[in-house]
């Protein structure tokens, strides 16, 4: 068997009849001579009673493309001109438990495998081969495939907004296709409790509905307790979570459920409140809600009661190994001030709040362990000591999976970076609303799960990865679709093919095909990796600007123009980078087999009096938020409405005081600076704007202060120009002052305390 590389000549062509082109990568494959035509006659034959359902459900799936099913026959002899799966009398240590191998001859096609699992992976390889050779006519060919993890996961929140089961079982379908084979089912959180107790009845009566507040941005809506009014949401019922299950089950995809504690638990405690340490109804939180104070009580034994009845409901429906406890986000405030809480650490000899932490879930984890599970938590689990057996799943980045690790303990990997697919994954001048962060789909498959950080044998620790769906902003399941496709494929690569055969190149061309298969699923998937990007780079001795255009797309055809006109198929060939000297508006997209792909980019360069100049600051920006560094606030690039695009300078509590150099003495008929809002995250047009020149530097003359007259309360992004018209003469130095709110404003949550400005372009003309 030689390794896939050798195939790259046949994976890498444009899709034809003769394409090979499979998503996760096969371990190793080999064309073999002639193939194999499945026909109307053709059977599907299986010798172990253990594969009739997965039969069933390959029969049913390769229908879709051949438009009929295979007749299917169990029997325990060898037969030729016909699909067979079999499971190997002799265990294959290079399969492993979900491996398979797939030999497709003249005389009929072979499924071989250690267990069913590997048969229904290579029942998925099969319906991609026959999504590119639909008359059934296989290619002669030989792969021996498996998993690099064990642990491939996709989660998917339901609490932020319900999702209906249909669409539940159209990701388990999902899942199963790109050889994922975990659910984590996130089903409490504040906003809403998804899951039928029967012996809490009220946790779905009360702590499944809220008062719908769509009209409002999401970290804008107040709590209410109105239960009159709470019409929006619903949950699960448990026959519907068993036959999930089940289906979930045949498809060799365990459903792992989080149960969070001790925060994100709002909707437990508006039906249950004396759970809590205040004994407070606030009701289910319309939106988000920072920080996350109102948490269970851990002083009160009570609580610990209702979370082992409650697990005990859990494990009887979800068979799973693990249970996920969520113990992220804790804010300990009322712990501080809660006496039995307080009572807890005097008597259990605990250090602090965070110690408390760590005694909650290990009690929680004892009571797992003995009904035999496992417990596992984000990588918050960590602070004040990490319970004995448990598993991080880390988050915040990957310094909680490297610590966890070290530290012996298992870990699956998700850090923000990388995995979480509630981010923007293309511009978001023209993506629908994310919460933030730039995640292409290039970027999650650069992802390398075993941090360098650790040893061989701590590598083996990470169980693998997942995919993070956060639905805070996806109020319907046609977006969720659009933010986890085609990105799924991406990460789907990255847990189950060897690393060294992963290459973006080839898995750009093979896209092409997947995206035809996701047509044919009725997915909704992004074309946002056809989006082009501009990569400006200043020239400071020619006073220019740039530009370079790529994609994500392999070997892509870009037009593009700069006359403000819309680029089409007869604009200018982009054949590499070009430099403009003046301001311009720059317009591009990709041009795919002759047809635009309609994802445009359009960007602004501002070349004005002050571009490139020597600013310099009063007070310093953050590190964090430092745009293009010396000269981002003169290098005639505007900010989009992410605040986390590259292109901002934030300032945290300070006010943005430049002083510009124009190099010259000259005259000049405006200035403007531009200014970011973003009520969630706690960024706020300023108080107002003054503009001075000075032909010295040391004496300055106001030529305006411009008040800010925008609603700082309202919680729409926006990006606001401040501006001055008042031309002046004998200008060399322009200041700028852009006023910072200082601090967030009443109602807010986080009120009193230091609010942001950001900034990314200041103007002279």
């Amino acid at each position: 068997m030689l390794p896939l590389g050798v195939l790259v000549f046949f994976l890498g062509c444009k899709p034809s009849g003769n394409e090979i082109s499979l998503i996760p990568l096969p371990a190793e494959m080999q064309l073999s001579g002639p193939g194999f035509t499945i026909g109307t006659e053709t059977r599907l034959v299986y010798d172990n009673s253990e594969l009739e359902s997965i039969a069933h459900i390959s029969s049913e799936l390769w229908k879709s493309y051949l438009g009929y099913e295979l007749p299917l026959e169990f029997t325990e002899e060898r037969t030729t001109h016909s699909v067979a799966f079999t499971l190997n009398e002799k265990y294959d240590e290079t399969l492993g438990d979900e491996g398979y191998r797939l030999d497709i001859q003249k005389g009929g096609v072979v499924i071989a495998a250690n267990k069913p699992a590997g048969i229904l992976y290579g029942a998925q390889t099969v319906y991609q081969l026959l999504s590119t050779h639909p008359d059934g006519k296989l290619p002669g060919l030989q792969i021996t495939d498996y998993p690099r993890f064990g642990y491939r996961g996709l989660h998917l929140d339901v609490s932020r907004h319900f999702h209906p089961m249909e669409f539940i079982y159209k990701m388990i379908d999902q899942m199963a296709k790109h050889k994922l084979n975990v659910f984590h089912w996130h089903l409490i959180d504040d906003q809403g409790w998804r899951l039928e107790i029967k012996k809490y009845p009220k946790l779905t009566e009360v702590g499944a509905w809220r008062v719908d507040m769509s009209h409002l941005h999401w970290d804008a809506r107040p709590l209410t307790k109105d239960p009159g009014n709470a019409t929006y949401g619903g949950y699960y019922t448990q026959e519907e979570v068993r036959e999930l299950v089940a289906y979930a089950a045949e498809r060799n995809i365990t459903i792992m459920p989080e149960i969070e504690m001790p925060a994100h638990v709002m909707s437990a405690l508006a039906a249950y409140p004396e759970f809590s340490c205040t004994g407070e109804n606030l009701g289910v939180p319309p939106g988000g809600v920072w920080p996350i104070t109102h948490i269970y009580c851990a002083g009160n034994d009570a609580t610990f009661e209702f979370l082992e009845n409650v697990m005990l409901e859990v494990m009887e429906l979800f068979p799973s190994e693990f249970i996920h406890i969520g113990g992220d986000e804790a804010d300990k405030t009322n712990w501080k001030s809660c006496p039995r809480c307080q009572a807890r650490i005097q008597n259990e000899g605990l250090k602090d709040e965070e110690e408390l932490q760590s005694y909650f879930i290990a009690r929680m984890e004892r009571f797992l362990n003995a009904h035999g599970r496992k417990l596992m938590g984000w990588d918050e689990i960590l602070e004040g000591g990490l319970a004995p057996n448990a598993t991080v799943m880390s988050w915040r980045g990957e310094a909680g999976g490297i610590e966890a690790a070290k530290m012996g303990h298992t870990v699956v990997m998700t850090p923000g970076s990388h995995c979480y697919f509630d981010h923007y994954q293309g511009d978001p001048d023209i993506e629908p609303l994310a919460i933030h962060g730039y995640t292409t789909l290039a970027k999650v498959y650069s992802y390398e799960p075993i941090p360098a950080e650790l040893t061989s044998e701590e590598g083996k620790l990470v169980l693998g990865a997942q995919a993070n769906v956060w639905t805070e902003f996806m109020p319907d399941s046609r977006h969720v679709e659009y933010m986890i496709f085609p990105r799924l494929a991406a990460l789907s690569e990255v847990v189950w093919s060897p690393a060294a055969n992963r290459d973006w190149g080839d898995f750009s061309k093979r896209m092409q095909t997947q995206y035809k298969r996701y047509e044919k699923q009725d997915i909704n998937y992004s074309l946002s990796a056809f989006q082009v990007r501009a990569i400006p780079e200043v020239n400071l001795d020619k006073k220019s600007l740039r530009i370079a255009l790529d994609t994500d797309v392999y070997n892509p055809e870009i037009r593009y123009t700069t006359d403000g006109s819309e680029p089409n198929v007869r604009s200018p060939l982009y054949t590499g980078p070009f430099e403009i000297d003046q301001t311009t508006a720059v317009k591009a997209m990709v041009i795919e087999n002759g047809k635009s792909m309609e994802q445009v980019m359009k960007r602004e360069y501002y070349l004005h009096k002050a571009f490139a100049g020597d600013i310099q600051m009063k007070h310093p920006n953050s590190e964090q938020y430092d745009g293009h560094g010396q000269h981002s606030l003169v290098n005639g690039i505007r900010g989009t409405v992410s605040f986390s695009d590259g292109n901002w300078k934030g300032f945290l509590g300070n006010d943005l005081v430049a002083t510009i150099d124009l190099g010259q003495t000259t005259s000049i008929t405006s200035v403007s600076v531009d200014a970011l809002h973003n009520y969630a995250s706690w960024i706020f047009l300023p108080q107002w704007v003054s503009f001075e020149v000075s032909s010295d530097g040391e004496e300055f003359r106001l030529l305006e202060k411009v008040d800010n007259t925008f609603d700082i309360q309202d919680t729409r992004r926006n990006i606001r120009i401040y501006s001055t018209q008042t031309a002046a003469e004998e200008v060399r130095y322009v200041r700028v002052t852009v006023k910072s709110q200082g601090v967030c404003p009443p109602g807010h949550s986080g009120e009193g305390k230091p609010a942001w400005l950001f900034v990314s372009e200041i103007v002279v003309d």
